[in-house]
């Protein structure tokens, strides 16, 4: 789930009104060597293609995937009516389920001069001075980044000696896929938008990204090890599948 390097975004065409196919970007990876149809999070429709792939040929693609893209559009139109608050951009109020933590959130609407930037105003409240709903969703995800790393890297340090495996550098990123990764040198990063998920699912990325320090592959012994340190860990890897769930739109990268 490694992000490709190089991007680009077209808009796609219509083919008419009874063939016409939803909206997407296209993205073109050094890695990809056939093209992959994603639906991302909140309703973006995503084609990753190889370099000097055909348009037409595309666009063709496209079309045949037409009623499966269909029925994810429509999930997803179904979990915006269901929890509406993922899709509310600038937020309203923050809900950091990781940490058990809730934050109201207040808005100063200032002119383009002023620096944007947001501040505590009481435990479980949060200023933010912003001059546009784009610039009051970076300032929160900045804020955002820096609760993850007050948070996330101490936490993975702990369940490190809990588990008695050892991990070198921790970092926290923000990916658009990846929820964590391990290098070889068992330097470990985080995504930010772990804070959105339950606790169990965070720890549980925790014991998968710390087992690859013993073992940088899938293997049966990774996975061996995995269920000793996890006996529940199947249950936690199928919510880490479903985790962009629980993601809000402000706070995914663009």
């Amino acid at each position: 789930m490694r992000p490709p390097r190089f991007h680009s975004a077209t808009p796609s065409t219509d083919t008419g009104e009874a063939d016409a196919l939803p909206a997407y970007t296209v993205r073109t990876s050094a890695r990809a060597r056939r093209v992959q149809l994603r639906v991302l999070p909140h309703g973006t429709v995503e084609a990753v293609v190889p370099r000097g792939f055909d348009p037409v040929v595309l666009e063709a693609f496209v079309q045949r995937h037409r009623d499966w893209l269909a029925r994810r559009l429509a999930r997803i139109e179904e979990q915006r009516q269901r929890r509406p608050h993922l899709f509310e951009t600038p937020p309203n109020r923050i809900r950091l389920a990781a940490l058990d933590c809730d934050w109201d959130v207040d808005y100063e609407w200032t002119d383009a001069t002023t620096r944007a930037c947001a501040r505590p105003r009481a435990p479980d409240s949060l200023g933010v001075r912003a001059a546009d709903t784009d610039s009051a969703c970076a300032v929160l995800q900045r804020w955002l980044s820096h609760q993850a790393k007050a948070h996330l890297v101490p936490w993975l340090r702990r369940t490190s000696e809990e588990l008695g495996l050892s991990v070198n550098r921790v970092t926290v990123r923000a990916q658009k896929s990846r929820w964590g990764s391990c290098s070889a040198q068992g330097n470990i990063s985080l995504n930010r938008n772990l804070l959105f998920l339950p606790p169990e699912g965070v720890r549980y990325l925790f014991v998968h990204e710390l087992c690859h320090t013993v073992h940088m592959n899938h293997s049966r012994r990774f996975w061996t090890l995995v269920a000793r340190l996890d006996p529940d860990f199947e249950r936690h890897e199928a919510l880490l599948r479903r985790a962009h769930d629980y993601v809000p739109l402000w706070a995914l990268p663009g």
